[in-house]
Protein backbone atom coordinates (compact mmCIF):
# COMPACT_ATOMS: atom_id res chain seq x y z
CA UNK A 1 0.00 0.00 0.00
CA UNK A 2 3.34 2.29 0.74
CA UNK A 3 4.45 1.86 -2.44
CA UNK A 4 1.55 3.03 -4.66
CA UNK A 5 1.04 6.04 -2.39
CA UNK A 6 4.46 7.02 -3.13
CA UNK A 7 4.20 6.64 -6.42
CA UNK A 8 1.07 8.81 -6.97
CA UNK A 9 2.61 11.41 -4.36
CA UNK A 10 5.71 11.67 -6.51
CA UNK A 11 3.83 11.86 -9.72
CA UNK A 12 2.02 14.90 -8.25
CA UNK A 13 5.02 16.96 -6.89
CA UNK A 14 6.10 16.58 -10.76
CA UNK A 15 3.29 18.37 -12.26
CA UNK A 16 4.30 21.34 -9.72
CA UNK A 17 7.21 21.24 -10.29
CA UNK A 18 7.98 24.62 -12.03
CA UNK A 19 6.54 26.74 -8.77
CA UNK A 20 8.74 28.78 -6.54
CA UNK A 21 7.32 26.73 -3.48
CA UNK A 22 7.76 23.60 -4.98
CA UNK A 23 11.57 23.90 -5.31
CA UNK A 24 12.26 25.42 -2.16
CA UNK A 25 10.59 21.98 -0.87
CA UNK A 26 12.61 19.64 -2.83
CA UNK A 27 15.66 21.34 -2.13
CA UNK A 28 14.82 20.75 1.62
CA UNK A 29 14.42 16.72 1.16
CA UNK A 30 17.56 16.95 -0.86
CA UNK A 31 19.47 18.42 2.13
CA UNK A 32 18.03 16.45 4.55
CA UNK A 33 18.93 13.10 2.98
CA UNK A 34 22.57 14.47 2.34
CA UNK A 35 23.05 14.88 5.83
CA UNK A 36 21.53 11.44 6.75
CA UNK A 37 23.62 9.98 4.25
CA UNK A 38 27.02 11.56 5.65
CA UNK A 39 26.64 11.09 9.39
CA UNK A 40 25.99 7.62 8.88
CA UNK A 41 29.13 7.05 6.67
CA UNK A 42 31.09 9.05 9.31
CA UNK A 43 29.93 7.01 12.04
CA UNK A 44 30.81 3.71 10.29
CA UNK A 45 34.61 5.45 9.88
CA UNK A 46 34.85 6.03 13.37
CA UNK A 47 34.55 2.02 14.59
CA UNK A 48 37.89 0.21 14.41
CA UNK A 49 38.05 -3.09 11.79
CA UNK A 50 38.63 -6.45 14.21
CA UNK A 51 39.93 -9.40 11.57
CA UNK A 52 37.71 -11.98 11.92
CA UNK A 53 40.54 -14.98 12.40
CA UNK A 54 42.05 -12.85 15.36
CA UNK A 55 43.41 -15.42 17.79
CA UNK A 56 43.41 -15.25 21.51
CA UNK A 57 46.22 -18.13 21.42
CA UNK A 58 44.86 -19.93 24.52
CA UNK A 59 46.91 -21.98 26.56
CA UNK A 60 46.34 -24.77 30.08
CA UNK A 61 47.94 -25.56 32.69
CA UNK A 62 46.88 -29.09 34.02
CA UNK A 63 48.80 -28.90 36.95
CA UNK A 64 47.57 -25.37 38.39
CA UNK A 65 44.44 -25.87 36.09
CA UNK A 66 44.76 -22.13 34.81
CA UNK A 67 43.50 -21.72 32.00
CA UNK A 68 44.98 -18.00 30.01
CA UNK A 69 45.09 -15.97 26.73
CA UNK A 70 46.01 -13.16 25.46
CA UNK A 71 44.92 -9.85 26.49
CA UNK A 72 43.10 -7.70 23.76
CA UNK A 73 42.34 -3.76 24.27
CA UNK A 74 38.88 -2.51 25.35
CA UNK A 75 37.95 -5.64 26.87
CA UNK A 76 34.47 -5.44 27.96
CA UNK A 77 33.65 -9.06 29.08
CA UNK A 78 35.05 -12.45 29.55
CA UNK A 79 33.77 -16.14 30.20
CA UNK A 80 36.02 -19.20 30.29
CA UNK A 81 34.42 -22.57 30.78
CA UNK A 82 35.34 -26.17 31.49
CA UNK A 83 33.79 -29.18 29.84
CA UNK A 84 34.37 -32.52 31.65
CA UNK A 85 32.71 -35.96 31.01
CA UNK A 86 31.36 -36.80 34.14
CA UNK A 87 30.55 -33.10 35.94
CA UNK A 88 29.42 -31.49 32.59
CA UNK A 89 29.60 -27.96 31.98
CA UNK A 90 31.98 -25.69 34.57
CA UNK A 91 31.64 -21.95 33.55
CA UNK A 92 33.80 -19.11 35.61
CA UNK A 93 33.36 -15.36 35.06
CA UNK A 94 35.94 -12.74 34.11
CA UNK A 95 37.00 -9.41 35.11
CA UNK A 96 37.68 -6.91 32.37
CA UNK A 97 41.45 -6.35 32.98
CA UNK A 98 41.85 -10.32 33.58
CA UNK A 99 42.82 -12.96 30.74
CA UNK A 100 42.55 -16.27 32.51
CA UNK A 101 40.31 -18.17 34.90
CA UNK A 102 40.87 -21.41 37.52
CA UNK A 103 38.78 -24.29 37.71
CA UNK A 104 38.54 -26.08 40.99
CA UNK A 105 40.40 -29.54 40.99
CA UNK A 106 38.81 -32.28 38.09
CA UNK A 107 39.93 -35.66 37.17
CA UNK A 108 41.96 -34.58 33.87
CA UNK A 109 42.95 -38.02 32.45
CA UNK A 110 40.35 -38.47 30.31
CA UNK A 111 40.39 -35.30 28.71
CA UNK A 112 38.36 -32.27 28.84
CA UNK A 113 37.04 -29.25 26.29
CA UNK A 114 37.37 -25.84 27.20
CA UNK A 115 36.47 -22.01 25.61
CA UNK A 116 37.02 -18.75 26.03
CA UNK A 117 34.64 -16.19 25.05
CA UNK A 118 35.49 -12.55 25.44
CA UNK A 119 33.76 -9.01 23.67
CA UNK A 120 36.73 -6.47 22.10
CA UNK A 121 34.67 -3.32 21.05
CA UNK A 122 31.16 -5.05 21.12
CA UNK A 123 31.88 -8.01 19.43
CA UNK A 124 32.34 -11.23 20.54
CA UNK A 125 35.68 -13.56 20.53
CA UNK A 126 35.57 -16.85 21.19
CA UNK A 127 38.28 -19.80 21.25
CA UNK A 128 38.22 -23.46 22.04
CA UNK A 129 40.72 -25.85 23.46
CA UNK A 130 40.86 -29.81 23.42
CA UNK A 131 42.62 -30.97 26.74
CA UNK A 132 44.22 -34.91 26.09
CA UNK A 133 46.16 -37.44 27.99
CA UNK A 134 49.99 -37.27 26.55
CA UNK A 135 51.38 -40.11 26.17
CA UNK A 136 50.45 -43.78 25.56
CA UNK A 137 47.20 -45.12 25.18
CA UNK A 138 46.79 -47.64 28.29
CA UNK A 139 49.83 -46.88 30.16
CA UNK A 140 48.39 -45.12 33.12
CA UNK A 141 48.20 -46.36 36.45
CA UNK A 142 45.09 -48.59 37.19
CA UNK A 143 42.50 -49.47 39.76
CA UNK A 144 43.65 -46.71 41.97
CA UNK A 145 42.11 -46.39 45.52
CA UNK A 146 42.78 -45.27 49.00
CA UNK A 147 42.00 -46.28 52.19
CA UNK A 148 41.78 -44.27 55.30
CA UNK A 149 42.25 -46.40 58.76
CA UNK A 150 42.69 -45.57 62.35
CA UNK A 151 41.90 -41.75 61.72
CA UNK A 152 46.10 -41.28 61.14
CA UNK A 153 47.01 -43.66 58.36
CA UNK A 154 45.93 -43.86 54.72
CA UNK A 155 46.97 -46.98 52.15
CA UNK A 156 47.00 -45.83 48.74
CA UNK A 157 47.02 -48.95 45.82
CA UNK A 158 47.14 -49.35 42.15
CA UNK A 159 47.77 -51.69 39.39
CA UNK A 160 50.40 -51.36 36.31
CA UNK A 161 48.92 -50.37 33.16
CA UNK A 162 48.16 -53.05 30.59
CA UNK A 163 50.40 -51.84 28.03
CA UNK A 164 53.03 -50.37 30.02
CA UNK A 165 56.26 -50.91 29.65
CA UNK A 166 58.85 -53.40 31.73
CA UNK A 167 60.83 -50.36 32.85
CA UNK A 168 57.89 -47.67 34.21
CA UNK A 169 57.78 -46.37 37.18
CA UNK A 170 54.86 -44.50 39.29
CA UNK A 171 55.31 -41.51 41.13
CA UNK A 172 51.86 -40.39 43.59
CA UNK A 173 51.20 -36.60 44.61
CA UNK A 174 48.67 -35.19 46.69
CA UNK A 175 47.27 -32.03 46.55
CA UNK A 176 45.06 -30.04 49.16
CA UNK A 177 42.19 -27.91 48.55
CA UNK A 178 44.86 -25.01 49.38
CA UNK A 179 46.98 -25.96 46.43
CA UNK A 180 49.39 -27.70 48.90
CA UNK A 181 51.19 -30.69 47.08
CA UNK A 182 53.47 -33.50 48.53
CA UNK A 183 55.17 -36.83 47.06
CA UNK A 184 54.04 -40.09 48.62
CA UNK A 185 56.96 -40.64 51.49
CA UNK A 186 56.86 -44.48 51.57
CA UNK A 187 56.23 -46.62 48.18
CA UNK A 188 55.04 -50.29 48.10
CA UNK A 189 56.55 -52.13 45.55
CA UNK A 190 55.78 -54.89 43.27
CA UNK A 191 58.76 -56.40 41.46
CA UNK A 192 60.56 -52.62 41.63
CA UNK A 193 57.61 -51.18 40.24
CA UNK A 194 55.57 -48.34 42.57
CA UNK A 195 52.27 -50.18 43.26
CA UNK A 196 51.19 -48.14 46.80
CA UNK A 197 51.61 -45.75 49.02
CA UNK A 198 51.07 -45.47 52.84
CA UNK A 199 50.84 -42.31 54.71
CA UNK A 200 51.61 -41.88 58.27
CA UNK A 201 50.59 -37.57 58.72
CA UNK A 202 47.03 -36.56 57.56
CA UNK A 203 47.42 -33.13 58.83
CA UNK A 204 47.70 -31.52 56.13
CA UNK A 205 45.00 -32.82 53.85
CA UNK A 206 41.52 -31.29 53.50
CA UNK A 207 38.28 -32.63 53.09
CA UNK A 208 39.03 -32.53 49.06
CA UNK A 209 42.61 -33.98 47.98
CA UNK A 210 43.90 -34.40 44.70
CA UNK A 211 45.63 -37.30 43.81
CA UNK A 212 48.02 -37.50 41.16
CA UNK A 213 49.67 -40.94 39.65
CA UNK A 214 52.30 -40.31 36.88
CA UNK A 215 55.04 -42.66 35.60
CA UNK A 216 58.17 -42.02 33.23
CA UNK A 217 59.72 -44.97 31.08
CA UNK A 218 62.54 -44.89 28.76
CA UNK A 219 60.38 -46.54 26.49
CA UNK A 220 56.85 -44.67 26.31
CA UNK A 221 55.27 -41.79 27.25
CA UNK A 222 52.54 -42.46 30.32
CA UNK A 223 49.75 -41.35 30.68
CA UNK A 224 49.11 -40.08 34.34
CA UNK A 225 45.90 -41.22 35.96
CA UNK A 226 44.04 -38.61 38.79
CA UNK A 227 41.13 -38.06 40.96
CA UNK A 228 39.73 -36.22 43.93
CA UNK A 229 38.73 -38.05 46.62
CA UNK A 230 36.26 -36.94 49.38
CA UNK A 231 38.28 -38.23 52.48
CA UNK A 232 35.50 -38.83 54.79
CA UNK A 233 33.80 -41.08 52.20
CA UNK A 234 37.01 -43.40 52.13
CA UNK A 235 37.44 -43.46 56.06
CA UNK A 236 37.07 -47.18 57.41
CA UNK A 237 36.13 -45.92 60.98
CA UNK A 238 37.09 -47.40 64.08
CA UNK A 239 34.65 -49.88 66.13
CA UNK A 240 32.74 -47.66 68.67
CA UNK A 241 34.56 -47.40 72.26
CA UNK A 242 33.12 -48.32 75.96
CA UNK A 243 30.58 -50.90 74.79
CA UNK A 244 28.56 -51.64 77.64
CA UNK A 245 25.41 -53.76 78.11
CA UNK A 246 22.60 -53.96 81.33
CA UNK A 247 20.29 -55.72 81.96
CA UNK A 248 16.71 -56.16 83.32
CA UNK A 249 13.95 -58.41 83.64
CA UNK A 250 12.73 -57.70 80.57
CA UNK A 251 15.38 -55.81 78.03
CA UNK A 252 18.88 -54.77 77.47
CA UNK A 253 20.50 -51.57 77.00
CA UNK A 254 23.08 -51.76 75.25
CA UNK A 255 25.42 -48.07 75.19
CA UNK A 256 28.61 -47.42 73.16
CA UNK A 257 30.78 -44.35 72.51
CA UNK A 258 31.26 -43.02 68.86
CA UNK A 259 35.00 -43.50 67.62
CA UNK A 260 38.10 -41.19 67.17
CA UNK A 261 37.92 -40.10 63.50
CA UNK A 262 40.39 -37.93 61.54
CA UNK A 263 37.89 -34.82 61.64
CA UNK A 264 35.32 -34.29 64.34
CA UNK A 265 32.42 -35.76 63.23
CA UNK A 266 29.16 -35.11 65.04
CA UNK A 267 26.32 -37.91 66.13
CA UNK A 268 24.05 -37.59 62.77
CA UNK A 269 27.23 -38.16 60.61
CA UNK A 270 27.56 -41.84 61.73
CA UNK A 271 25.78 -44.47 61.75
CA UNK A 272 26.48 -47.93 63.70
CA UNK A 273 24.96 -51.83 62.62
CA UNK A 274 24.31 -54.24 65.77
CA UNK A 275 24.89 -57.90 65.48
CA UNK A 276 23.16 -59.58 68.23
CA UNK A 277 22.94 -63.51 68.48
CA UNK A 278 22.85 -66.13 71.03
CA UNK A 279 26.33 -67.07 72.56
CA UNK A 280 27.75 -70.54 71.24
CA UNK A 281 25.02 -70.72 68.59
CA UNK A 282 26.41 -72.98 66.02
CA UNK A 283 23.36 -73.00 63.55
CA UNK A 284 24.11 -71.36 60.13
CA UNK A 285 20.64 -68.40 60.74
CA UNK A 286 21.71 -65.38 62.60
CA UNK A 287 19.71 -62.57 64.08
CA UNK A 288 18.41 -60.10 61.49
CA UNK A 289 21.38 -56.72 62.15
CA UNK A 290 20.22 -53.95 63.48
CA UNK A 291 20.69 -50.57 61.70
CA UNK A 292 21.05 -47.51 64.57
CA UNK A 293 21.21 -44.11 63.76
CA UNK A 294 23.79 -41.99 65.29
CA UNK A 295 21.14 -38.94 66.55
CA UNK A 296 19.23 -41.80 68.22
CA UNK A 297 21.86 -41.36 71.57
CA UNK A 298 24.34 -44.12 70.84
CA UNK A 299 22.04 -47.24 72.87
CA UNK A 300 19.57 -49.52 71.63
CA UNK A 301 17.08 -51.45 73.82
CA UNK A 302 16.88 -55.45 73.09
CA UNK A 303 14.16 -57.32 74.43
CA UNK A 304 15.29 -60.62 75.81
CA UNK A 305 13.72 -63.16 74.27
CA UNK A 306 14.52 -65.88 77.39
CA UNK A 307 14.78 -65.45 80.65
CA UNK A 308 18.55 -64.78 81.33
CA UNK A 309 19.46 -65.74 78.18
CA UNK A 310 22.83 -65.36 77.16
CA UNK A 311 23.82 -63.23 73.85
CA UNK A 312 26.27 -61.41 72.57
CA UNK A 313 26.57 -58.32 70.41
CA UNK A 314 29.05 -56.36 67.69
CA UNK A 315 28.82 -53.49 66.60
CA UNK A 316 30.76 -51.54 63.44
CA UNK A 317 30.91 -47.84 62.67
CA UNK A 318 30.15 -46.05 58.65
CA UNK A 319 29.16 -42.93 57.65
CA UNK A 320 25.63 -41.63 57.51
CA UNK A 321 25.34 -41.02 53.73
CA UNK A 322 27.66 -43.89 52.76
CA UNK A 323 27.16 -47.51 53.84
CA UNK A 324 31.67 -48.03 53.94
CA UNK A 325 31.64 -50.12 57.21
CA UNK A 326 34.38 -50.37 59.48
CA UNK A 327 35.55 -53.51 60.98
CA UNK A 328 33.49 -55.37 64.06
CA UNK A 329 34.25 -54.77 67.61
CA UNK A 330 35.01 -57.61 69.90
CA UNK A 331 31.71 -59.52 70.90
CA UNK A 332 30.36 -58.39 73.88
CA UNK A 333 28.68 -61.61 76.55
CA UNK A 334 25.33 -60.15 78.56
CA UNK A 335 22.65 -62.12 80.29
CA UNK A 336 23.83 -65.60 81.41
CA UNK A 337 22.63 -69.95 81.26
CA UNK A 338 19.57 -70.45 80.55
CA UNK A 339 17.86 -72.27 82.87
CA UNK A 340 15.22 -73.62 80.60
CA UNK A 341 17.70 -74.74 78.48
CA UNK A 342 19.67 -76.72 81.41
CA UNK A 343 16.08 -78.16 82.59
CA UNK A 344 15.78 -79.95 79.28
CA UNK A 345 19.08 -81.15 79.31
CA UNK A 346 18.54 -82.72 82.54
CA UNK A 347 14.79 -83.97 81.67
CA UNK A 348 16.48 -85.47 78.70
CA UNK A 349 19.47 -87.26 80.59
CA UNK A 350 17.03 -88.75 82.81
CA UNK A 351 14.81 -90.17 79.94
CA UNK A 352 17.50 -91.55 78.31
CA UNK A 353 18.86 -92.91 81.55
CA UNK A 354 15.97 -94.89 82.21
CA UNK A 355 15.68 -95.79 78.73
CA UNK A 356 18.81 -97.72 78.49
CA UNK A 357 18.16 -99.33 82.44
CA UNK A 358 15.14 -100.13 81.54
CA UNK A 359 16.73 -102.00 78.22
CA UNK A 360 19.74 -103.81 80.05
CA UNK A 361 17.30 -104.97 82.63
CA UNK A 362 14.69 -106.69 79.65
CA UNK A 363 18.36 -107.85 78.08
CA UNK A 364 19.20 -109.17 80.98
CA UNK A 365 16.06 -110.75 82.09
CA UNK A 366 15.43 -112.57 78.24
CA UNK A 367 18.82 -113.76 78.64
CA UNK A 368 18.29 -115.63 82.27
CA UNK A 369 14.54 -117.15 80.62
CA UNK A 370 16.82 -118.51 78.07
CA UNK A 371 19.64 -120.28 79.59
CA UNK A 372 17.15 -121.60 82.36
CA UNK A 373 15.47 -123.19 79.15
CA UNK A 374 18.29 -125.12 77.73
CA UNK A 375 19.67 -126.04 81.64
CA UNK A 376 16.84 -126.76 83.68
CA UNK A 377 17.77 -127.81 87.34
CA UNK A 378 18.30 -131.11 89.06
CA UNK A 379 16.10 -131.67 91.56
CA UNK A 380 17.42 -132.71 94.71
CA UNK A 381 16.64 -135.82 96.21
CA UNK A 382 14.63 -135.99 99.30
CA UNK A 383 15.75 -138.05 102.18
CA UNK A 384 12.70 -139.33 103.85
CA UNK A 385 14.20 -141.79 105.82
CA UNK A 386 16.13 -139.38 107.42
CA UNK A 387 13.63 -136.70 107.26
CA UNK A 388 11.27 -139.56 109.62
CA UNK A 389 13.93 -139.97 111.96
CA UNK A 390 15.07 -136.36 112.78
CA UNK A 391 13.31 -135.47 116.16
CA UNK A 392 12.96 -132.09 116.99
CA UNK A 393 12.79 -131.51 120.23
CA UNK A 394 16.18 -132.86 122.43
CA UNK A 395 16.33 -135.98 124.15
CA UNK A 396 16.09 -136.37 127.98
CA UNK A 397 19.43 -134.97 129.43
CA UNK A 398 19.88 -132.19 127.11
CA UNK A 399 21.47 -134.54 124.42
CA UNK A 400 19.91 -134.99 120.59
CA UNK A 401 19.13 -138.58 119.54
CA UNK A 402 21.53 -140.33 117.02
CA UNK A 403 21.04 -139.79 113.81
CA UNK A 404 20.61 -143.12 111.64
CA UNK A 405 22.18 -143.26 108.33
CA UNK A 406 20.07 -143.64 105.18
CA UNK A 407 20.65 -146.83 102.73
CA UNK A 408 20.79 -146.78 99.08
CA UNK A 409 17.78 -148.61 99.47
CA UNK A 410 15.34 -146.41 101.21
CA UNK A 411 16.94 -143.81 98.79
CA UNK A 412 15.33 -145.81 96.37
CA UNK A 413 12.27 -146.44 97.79
CA UNK A 414 11.80 -142.83 98.50
CA UNK A 415 12.97 -141.80 94.75
CA UNK A 416 10.48 -144.38 93.69
CA UNK A 417 7.47 -142.75 95.76
CA UNK A 418 8.54 -139.62 94.55
CA UNK A 419 8.30 -140.35 90.68
CA UNK A 420 11.87 -139.11 89.49
CA UNK A 421 12.57 -138.26 85.90
CA UNK A 422 13.79 -141.03 84.03
CA UNK A 423 17.46 -139.11 83.87
CA UNK A 424 17.46 -138.98 88.27
CA UNK A 425 16.75 -143.10 88.48
CA UNK A 426 18.75 -143.91 85.46
CA UNK A 427 21.34 -141.79 88.04
CA UNK A 428 20.53 -143.72 91.07
CA UNK A 429 20.89 -147.14 89.26
CA UNK A 430 24.27 -146.41 88.20
CA UNK A 431 25.11 -145.30 91.49
CA UNK A 432 24.29 -148.54 92.98
CA UNK A 433 24.72 -151.38 89.96
CA UNK A 434 27.99 -150.22 88.15
CA UNK A 435 27.58 -151.55 84.68
CA UNK A 436 30.55 -152.55 83.02
CA UNK A 437 33.66 -150.38 81.74
CA UNK A 438 32.04 -147.88 84.87
CA UNK A 439 34.47 -146.30 87.49
CA UNK A 440 33.23 -145.89 90.59
CA UNK A 441 33.85 -142.61 91.88
CA UNK A 442 36.42 -142.51 93.62
CA UNK A 443 35.70 -140.53 97.48
CA UNK A 444 36.54 -136.93 97.63
CA UNK A 445 37.26 -137.30 101.26
CA UNK A 446 38.89 -139.33 104.08
CA UNK A 447 37.02 -142.60 104.79
CA UNK A 448 36.02 -143.10 108.32
CA UNK A 449 35.53 -146.60 109.74
CA UNK A 450 31.67 -147.30 109.59
CA UNK A 451 29.92 -148.73 113.04
CA UNK A 452 28.24 -151.32 114.35
CA UNK A 453 24.81 -150.49 113.08
CA UNK A 454 26.48 -149.40 109.41
CA UNK A 455 27.72 -152.40 109.20
CA UNK A 456 24.73 -153.97 110.35
CA UNK A 457 22.79 -152.10 107.44
CA UNK A 458 24.79 -152.62 105.10
CA UNK A 459 24.83 -156.37 105.31
CA UNK A 460 21.01 -156.62 105.46
CA UNK A 461 20.96 -154.75 101.70
CA UNK A 462 23.78 -156.98 100.79
CA UNK A 463 21.31 -160.28 101.01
Amino acid sequence: MWQPRGRAMGTADLHHLGSPTSLLATAFLLSVVLDSAWLLTQEQQDLPAVKPDASLNVKFDPQTTKLTWDCKENTTYGECALIHKEKGLIKKKVKHSDCQCTFPDCSLHGGVTLTVEVSVNQRRLSEMLVYTNPGKEGTAAENFSCVIYDADFMNCSWAKGRAAPDDVQYFLYVRSKKRIERECPRYLKDSGTHVGCHLRNLSGLTSYSYFLVNGTSQEAGIQFFDSVLLLKEIEQYNPPDNISVQCNASHCLIQWEKPRTRQARSNRELQYQLDIERWRDTSSSRSQLIVVFGDSGNRYNFPKPGSKAKHTVKIRTADARKARWGAWSPPVEFGSEEPESSLVYIYVMVVLGTLVCGLTLGCLFKRFLKTHRLFPPVPQIKDKLNDNQQVDHEAPGGHRPREEPVTASGRASELKGNQLPVDAEEALRRCQFPEHGDTEPTPQGPRHPATPDQKMQESQVAI
